[in-house]
């Protein structure tokens, strides 16, 4: 977390935690809690509320507690795929399309960069694959590759998870939130495979465009949380929305 001060670290996974629905009952942690929790002082926790406190996120009354007051804006959080169905005026469901234990020398380069694998260190250490098809009104409008290092996470997680449900959910349910990203984004011509998965072939030949997507995304302690290449739909995506989750840094 170099460069960026502890109260902001720990303000951009309270600003996680809230948008994982962690406390859509509205009651937010003590101080005291809090500190024990992320293992800082509870001036730091105090720091963080307060930056919260002015933007109108939360409410601070003695003998209340800390409560929610109003939700994050959405150019300071990751916009979900769930949400962006549903901003479309679609129903979000998924298809799990696959989901295997890997090791790290059997995924493309780009996502042992991204964990920082060396090849030695690729060998042996194992990664969890979740393959979905995300789609609008039962129609696939992206693929996603979600790659999580197993250590990260429980030993029965492929067995014992619903993927279906948001990731983020399932994030929350280990403690761990994102709290940025980074994306890089590239336009191109779909391949036959992926026409048919995504069912482009009633588009016209020159509509038959993607974004392939990869994205890695940070926990609040600057750890990889998830790695993930996605293949998306250019005509549902012809407007494409992205934003980051947390403040910028110091």
């Amino acid at each position: 977390m170099a460069g960026i001060a502890k109260y902001h670290a720990v303000r951009l996974q309270l600003e996680a935690m809230i948008h994982s629905g962690l406390f859509d009952e509205g009651k937010l942690p003590s101080e005291p809690d809090l500190a024990k929790r992320f293992g800082v002082s509870r001036s730091v926790i105090r720091q963080a509320y307060d930056e919260l406190e002015k933007e109108g996120i939360i409410e601070r009354k003695a003998g209340s507690g800390t409560t929610l007051r109003g939700q994050l804006p959405k150019k300071d959080r990751i916009i979900s795929m769930t949400d962006q169905i549903r901003d479309a005026g679609m129903e979000p469901s998924t298809v799990v399309l696959a989901t295997k234990r890997m090791m790290g020398n059997e995924v493309d380069g780009w996502v042992r960069e991204a964990f920082q694998l060396t090849p030695e260190a690729a060998v042996g250490t194992p990664l969890y694959c979740i393959d979905r098809l995300r789609c609008g009104d039962d129609q696939p409008l992206t693929r996603q590759t979600i790659y999580l290092l197993a250590e990260q996470f429980r030993e029965d997680l492929l067995e014992a998870t619903d993927f279906t449900k948001s990731i983020f959910a399932v994030y929350a349910e280990h403690d761990r939130f994102a709290a940025r990203a980074e994306e890089t984004i590239e336009a191109r011509s779909a391949t036959i495979e992926e026409i048919k998965l995504l069912k482009m072939s009633r588009l016209p030949m020159s509509e038959r465009l993607v974004y392939a997507r990869d994205r890695i995304t940070y926990d609040w302690q600057e750890r990889v949380l998830e790695v993930m290449h996605s293949i998306d739909r250019w005509d549902f995506f012809r407007r494409y929305k992205y934003s980051v989750l947390g403040a910028s840094r110091a």
